[in-house]
């Protein structure tokens, strides 16, 4: 029961978040999917990675590949699946974690969630252009190849 708490509260969102920034309707199912994706596969790799870091950069590469299928499927830019897609894994509660931590007065614990939130977000940051740019590197050598 809880994976299809996890599956839809995860596809809605992003959907949501997807509506918010005026993606076109015909991508919103799409940015679900992408963000399904993600947040369940971060959710089931995390008690098989020691580092949650890890398994979110995984969850990332996932959401960006599915991007990128997602955007040569539908003839639109990778962003368009992208921003949605990734919005599950954001780490909201963290920096929220973070502001309330120094708004009272607790700075080594604000410092510790600060870190990590920072962690998360470059982590994601990364992986999204990691994997854009070993794509377009792959793309590439197949162009040149074919001449």
């Amino acid at each position: 029961m809880d994976i299809i708490i996890q599956s839809l509260s995860s596809f809605f969102s992003a959907v949501a978040f997807g509506i918010t920034i005026t993606v076109p309707k015909s991508a919103l199912i799409y940015c679900g999917i992408t963000g399904m994706i993600g947040w369940m596969s971060n959710w089931l790799l995390i008690p098989l990675i020691p580092n949650s870091i890890g398994a979110i950069f995984i969850a990332s590469v996932l959401g960006a590949i599915i991007s990128i299928i997602f955007a040569r499927m539908n003839k639109m830019p990778a962003t368009v699946f992208n921003i949605p897609g990734v919005f599950p894994l954001v780490p909201g509660i963290m920096a929220f974690q973070t502001m309330n931590s120094f708004m009272n007065r607790e700075f080594i614990e604000g410092m510790e969630h600060m870190t990590k939130t920072f962690a998360i977000s470059i982590t994601i940051a990364l992986a999204i252009v990691s994997t854009e740019i070993i794509y377009r590197f792959v793309m590439r050598l197949k162009y040149e190849n074919q001449k």
